[in-house]
């Protein structure tokens, strides 16, 4: 038996001791395919407590154990935040619903429109908001725009809209797995995610979108196709933006030091980054994070805002938001703070 293991369940699960081993010490753990199942363990080895993935090296259901009480989490599709109702996190689900909340409860929200994007269950719902009408506030709109699923994360089909024509193509694609979408204005503006925990800003940091810097020489194809990334990461989006949103076409070369600011969202796992990661938040960008989690009544959420002369505005609140910004960080002791709330919520 390896070291750490304690033994294996009827299912295939792996039962990993208690001993209070470093993360990076413990290749049990690490090896584990959930991040969140990773972060589980390396805290309940910090807190004497027992750790299992319930699918084998997956880890995508596991289980912790502080002796008598036990508690079972869903990473993945599922959500392992045991802090969150499910009242709440349903909201924040629904970034129309999400959106609405917000702006009765007198917090900064980005405005935008809901449509349906396909015709089931059509006769559940009033007039108005249907595909036709959709097109009707496109072609009224100023380009570009900003559509993306009303229940989307990783900023899967979270795309800029330059034309009729081009949502056109957008349509279909995202009728494929969405049932409706948001369509909102586009901004440019610094963007930063605030995380709170039970009504204090736990840690902050500034996004940013992926982009590229030009050399005077190569093509924007060219600088895109040369970005590094894992080998399990998506490509990078092959459609660039000047300062003031115009659309680079592929051929286009980009001065010395030029930047151009690929399509889509600044999420980390669309090849965003973070930087000035820090404790806390600034006073104004947290008071209106922690006012947003407290509409939507979330004890945990990661508020992602623009910074607009007007004053800090919500994009959107996650109730399940991934941490691997932090690990990318090293900044274990923040993990582990979250993990602990997460424990003494779901030990009871």
């Amino acid at each position: 038996m390896e070291p750490g293991v304690v033994g294996s369940s009827p299912t295939g699960g792996t039962i990993f001791s208690a001993a209070p081993l470093a993360f990076s010490g413990n290749p049990e753990h690490s090896r584990l395919k959930s991040a969140q199942a990773r972060y589980a363990a390396h805290t309940a080895a910090a807190c004497g407590y027992a750790f299992a993935s319930l699918d084998g090296d997956d880890g995508y259901l596991f289980e912790v154990r502080d002796g008598a009480r036990a508690a079972t989490f869903a990473a993945g599709a599922g959500t392992p935040y045991a802090l969150n109702d499910a009242r709440g996190a349903s909201i924040a689900r629904d970034k129309a619903f999400c959106a609405e909340v917000l702006w009765r409860a007198d917090v900064a929200v980005l405005p935008g429109e809901m449509f349906f994007v396909t015709p089931r269950w059509r006769d559940m719902r009033g007039p108005g908001r249907e595909l036709e009408d959709a097109y009707a506030h496109v072609a009224r709109a100023a380009f570009p725009i900003f559509c993306k699923p009303l229940a989307a994360s990783n900023g899967l089909y979270a795309e800029m809209i330059d034309s009729v024509e081009a949502f056109d193509y957008y349509v279909p694609r995202v009728a494929r797995e969405h049932f409706a979408i948001l369509i909102q204005p586009y901004i440019r503006a610094p963007e930063h995610r605030v995380f709170v925990l039970d009504g204090e800003p736990l840690f902050s940091y500034r996004k940013h979108l992926p982009s590229v810097v030009g050399d005077g020489g190569r093509s924007l194809a060219a600088l895109i196709d040369a970005l590094p990334r894992d080998d399990s990461a998506p490509a990078p989006a092959r459609a660039a933006r000047d300062a003031v949103g115009a659309r680079l076409p592929l051929d286009h070369v980009l001065g010395e030091g030029e930047l151009a600011w690929l399509e889509g969202p600044a999420n980390r796992s669309a090849g965003g980054g973070a930087s000035t990661l820090a404790d806390g938040a600034p006073s104004e960008l947290a008071r209106v994070a922690i006012a947003a989690a407290s509409a939507v009544g979330l004890r945990l959420a990661a508020v992602d805002l623009f910074d607009l002369p007007e004053g800090p505005t919500v994009i959107e609140v996650n109730s399940n938001p991934m941490i691997a910004t932090l690990e990318d960080h090293d900044r274990w002791d923040l993990i582990e703070t979250i993990w602990r709330a997460n424990f003494d919520a779901a030990l009871r």
